[in-house]
């Protein structure tokens, strides 16, 4: 038997698994991207809110890509309209305000994060915080708790958010998933 044949099988039989291993994570960063991970840590950190769920919110919005446009004027990761964004601003003091700055990652995720945050204050609960953040609060107001009178595209859009959090948690507690697998999409 020739010695390069000896190594030849387990080498084989490493590469195999280890593209068994490879392939999944490569799946799940095309269904379940993730881009800006610092800037949605460091103002997840700074409203305390749970960075899964954010990113869970930017894959629901705008798959990560900070130039998404909605057809309603929505702008950037979060999608925060322009009179939403001039509203948090002057909550929050931003006085220089435009909403081209929406298109900002760090001042997306920035005004998104303290409305999300808003959100749960006002209404208690993930679950309507989701609703008035893709319905608005008055839509959430006249529901009233009644999940027969939710939006099917809203409770849709509630339902994707929460499914997706536990990949983001795995994303944020095992960072070297992101570090070996090229952002696809």
């Amino acid at each position: 038997m020739c010695k390069g044949a000896f190594f030849r099988k387990p080498l084989l039989a490493l590469l195999a698994l280890l593209l068994v291993l490879y392939v999944p994570l490569l799946a799940l960063r095309t269904l379940y991207p993730v881009r800006f991970m610092a800037l949605v840590e460091e103002w997840s950190d700074e409203r305390d809110l749970d960075p899964s769920l954010v990113a869970s919110l930017i894959r629901a919005e705008s798959r990560f890509h900070p130039g998404a446009v909605s057809l309603r004027g929505a702008l950037g990761l979060m999608q925060v309209t322009p009179e939403t964004g001039a509203w948090i601003a002057g909550q929050i003091g931003l006085t220089d305000f435009e909403s081209d700055l929406l298109l900002e990652p760090d001042v997306n995720i920035a005004l998104g994060t303290w409305y999300l945050r808003y959100l749960i204050d006002r209404f208690g609960r993930i679950e309507p915080a989701l609703q008035a953040y893709n319905a608005g609060p008055a839509s959430v107001e006249g529901w009233a708790g009644e999940k027969e009178a939710v939006y099917p595209g809203t409770a849709a859009y509630v339902r994707r958010v929460l499914a997706s959090v536990w990949v983001y948690r795995v994303y944020f507690r095992l960072p070297f998933i992101t570090a070996i697998t090229p952002s696809i999409g």
